[in-house]
């Protein structure tokens, strides 16, 4: 017994079992086939929606861009982190407040002599203003009662249900 040759390693049944899996990785590394990466071609890109396409359109226009963001109901906020948020706009008022570094503006053309400070907590009033925030200060010019147009950043969004003004960050008066 002690004379017996031990098979040879391509004889043993395991040692075939690891040559046919490692001959099939090989092989479908070398079959031609590179794998495709993943396109975009998969994902449904959604249409806008008329209400969604008339807030983006009316971007420049104050007013109008209120009322048509407060129709968009659940569209909101996709359609404010897709297409708003960080927009350039150019937005008309009536300067209401000034600070060191910003001007609350009124955007409706029902101005009546009211301050920041003086709307009302309800009433939905805040909804109508915008704040520019201006990076070396509020110029010296602007003062309560002014017609301005200012571009700026659009990056903090109005909500007319919480009673939310809008802000536009570096700003810059439009002459």
């Amino acid at each position: 017994m002690g004379n017996a040759q031990k098979k040879p390693i391509y004889k043993k049944w395991w040692f075939w079992v690891i040559a046919i899996i490692v001959a099939g990785a090989i092989a479908s590394n070398f079959t031609g086939e590179a794998e495709q990466p993943e396109t975009t071609s998969n994902i449904q890109v959604e249409e806008l929606s008329e209400q969604q396409q008339a807030t983006i359109d009316s971007l420049d226009d104050f007013d109008v861009f209120i009322e048509n963001y407060k129709q968009l109901g659940d569209e909101k906020t996709p359609t404010w982190d897709n297409y708003l948020n960080g927009e350039t706009v150019t937005w008309t008022g009536t300067v209401m407040d000034t600070g060191s570094s910003q001007v609350f503006v009124w955007g409706g053309d029902d101005y009546s002599g009211q301050t920041w400070s003086t709307l009302p907590e309800d009433g939905h009033k805040r909804y109508n203003v915008f704040v520019a925030k201006f990076e070396d200060g509020t110029p010296d010019a602007i003062k309560v009662g002014d017609t301005i147009t200012i571009t700026g950043k659009l990056e903090s969004r109005g909500d007319y249900e919480l009673d939310y003004n809008w802000k536009i960050y570096e700003s810059e008066i439009k002459e």
